[in-house]
């Protein structure tokens, strides 16, 4: 027997994602949500009758037996949400949908739903939304296919544009992808279907192609299990049941009077007193009517009723036992799972925070390039702070939190010890945070370490710019390396030192420094133009014995033109003095 598919629906912002399930509802949920943005996590399931009257015709036209009992769809509020809904191994979805509107096409949002489902792997089609709004379109609320042959050529020739603009851009991001009904092969193409969330135009198409994907390539994964596994989405105060917890059931079943396990940061066992399940057709996020039942079947949506929930952590995984014994091996098994993952180690690396085991995987996924001290669920605490303090390496004494809080006194004890806090619920964004604090540290430590050394830079004068010939010699030159400044002496390489830079200048107007590729305006110090320097002469900045040392030993602050020009300018010192920079 198979259990539904879970379908998770991802996409750029606004691009249609609860509109599209709205539609298939028939229910208007993304009216009410706050900024007609998802604020939560919700499940609806559409049953084999429901799929039956939508796609009825459909199904007759191709033949087509439906074996799945329905499906479940999950409407997730970002990114990070698909990204921590983790089972091991991948994520809890079987099949997702990645929504792209036809007139804005892949936006950066889209390419983090793109990267999220390659790195768990998760099979996936596109709805290409907003059709209606190609200029000329004849909407209708009907098939696609029946729709598409009564439109005019010019409105064709736009839609095929467009649609396969889209199309090019997947293939950019390494899926060969085609409209669903030119594909040839499943498997190795990915199916789009054109759609109007608003009119309801191709969600037919939407999903008998899902149902395809899913019964005949998923078949094995869904599979009815006896273990029962599940994740808590949501904890919330219901009106005569107190904390309730609406879960995700993805294998197995529960059943009223199960003993309820849960796992993550507050591990306890329960007894289910009641379990709550919405209409077909209905988000379990929005609804206020709820039926009871005595068991539910993977893959469903779910709200539990029992006691002690007040401290349950959205994010944490679930399983139900029939005794308590059973109930008690099942909490030992999370309670491992949950230090298998969490890292404890004296190796030099960044501290991860984050609120569920789920997450804390993500988490640790996104910052695998980096080396990693300490990785524990819970908020960020004093030890936390110290950990980091005790990092050699400045670029590790920071705490990374992902859904986290931290105390008063955490914080404070952080600024006294200058130790960086990032957090966000937003997971990507933490890397890119850690990523753009790295590199300001960076200048930091160059200004610190190169402060009052010169640096690399070499010049050429140019033919024909030579504005003053002494006292002091104005010359135009451009910048062939390095960084030049205000106060550097001049080297040539036949003559020695020729001089002081007095004053640079850009289009007239006095800087502090120039860079390669730079042309200025350099007023010297010290030498005659004809006698000392002379238009196409190349020079260099003046560098030191001990000051080549310290930029030698500091390289990584220089770029890679620095480099270079100070090993030239090396070879130049080292014919007069073999012993020079050792």
């Amino acid at each position: 027997m198979l259990r539904q598919p879970i379908v998770a629906v991802l996409g750029h912002v606004d691009h249609g994602k609860t509109s599209l399930l709205d539609k298939i509802r028939q229910t208007a949920i993304a009216a009410k949500e706050a900024g007609g943005i998802t604020q939560a996590i919700g499940t609806t399931e559409i049953p084999a009758d429901s799929i039956k009257q939508i796609c009825g015709p459909l199904l007759e036209r191709f033949n087509f037996q439906l074996n799945v009992p329905g499906l479940l769809f999950i409407d997730t509020p970002g990114h990070e949400a698909f990204t921590t809904l983790r089972k091991r191994g991948g994520s809890i979805a079987d099949i997702a949908i990645l929504v792209v509107d036809i007139v804005e096409g892949i936006m950066p949002q889209t390419e983090e739903s793109i990267n999220i489902l390659k790195e768990t792997k998760t099979p996936f089609m596109v709805a290409v939304n907003k059709i209606d709004r190609l200029q000329g379109w004849l909407a209708k609320n009907t098939s696609f296919l029946e729709n598409y042959p009564q439109q005019n050529e010019y409105v064709k020739q736009l839609f095929e544009q467009e649609f396969y603009k889209i199309i090019m851009q997947l293939s950019n991001h390494g899926f060969a992808a085609d409209r669903f009904d030119r594909v040839t092969d499943f498997q190795r193409t990915v199916a789009a279907v054109p759609l109007s969330a608003k009119t309801g135009e191709g969600i037919a198409e939407l999903i008998v192609v899902l149902i395809g994907l899913s019964q005949q390539f998923l078949r094995e994964q869904l599979i009815a299990q006896d273990k029962s596994e599940g994740m808590v989405l949501e904890v919330k105060e219901a009106t005569g049941f107190g904390t309730v917890i609406d879960c995700i059931i993805y294998n197995g079943s529960a059943g009223k009077n199960d003993f309820l396990v849960i796992g993550g940061k507050s591990p306890m066992i329960a007894k289910i007193r009641s379990l709550l399940v919405p209409d077909p057709m209905r988000d379990i996020r929005m609804e206020k009517k709820f039926h009871s039942a005595d068991k539910v079947n993977a893959a469903a949506g779910v709200r539990i009723a029992a006691p002690g929930l007040d401290k349950v952590v959205a994010g944490s995984p679930i399983r139900t036992a029939k005794t308590f014994e059973e109930a008690e091996h099942l909490l030992d098994a999370l309670e491992k799972e949950r230090t298998e993952i969490e890292v404890h180690s004296e190796i030099d690396g960044l501290i991860l925070k984050s609120d569920t085991i789920g997450s804390l995987e993500a988490l640790m996924h996104i910052f695998r390039d980096y080396p990693i001290r300490v990785a524990t669920i819970g908020n960020i605490t004093k030890y936390d702070i110290i950990d980091a303090d005790s990092n050699v390496n400045s670029f590790h004494k920071i705490v990374v939190g992902f859904n986290t809080a931290i105390s008063e006194e955490a914080n404070a004890y952080a600024k006294d010890r200058g130790v960086k806090i990032i957090e966000s619920n937003i997971i990507y964004r933490l890397k890119e945070e850690y990523e753009a604090w790295i590199e300001q540290e960076k200048e930091l430590l160059k200004k610190k370490e190169l402060e009052g050394v010169t640096r690399p830079g070499k010049i050429k004068i140019l033919p024909g710019c030579i504005f003053r010939a002494s006292n002091p010699a104005i010359v135009g030159c451009e910048v062939l390396g390095g960084i030049l400044k205000s106060g550097y002496k001049l080297l040539k390489e036949e003559r020695g030192v020729i001089g002081e830079i007095k004053q640079i200048q850009s289009q007239g107007q006095n800087i502090e420094e120039a860079k390669i590729g730079d042309k200025i305006a350099v007023s010297i110090v010290g030498p005659i133009v004809g006698r000392h320097i002379d238009e196409s002469d190349i020079l260099y900045t003046e560098i030191s014995s001990d000051e080549y040392k310290r930029l030698r030993a500091n390289k990584q602050f220089l770029t890679e033109h620095e480099k270079a020009v100070l090993e030239e300018i090396r070879e130049i010192k080292r014919k007069h003095d073999p012993r020079w920079g050792l």
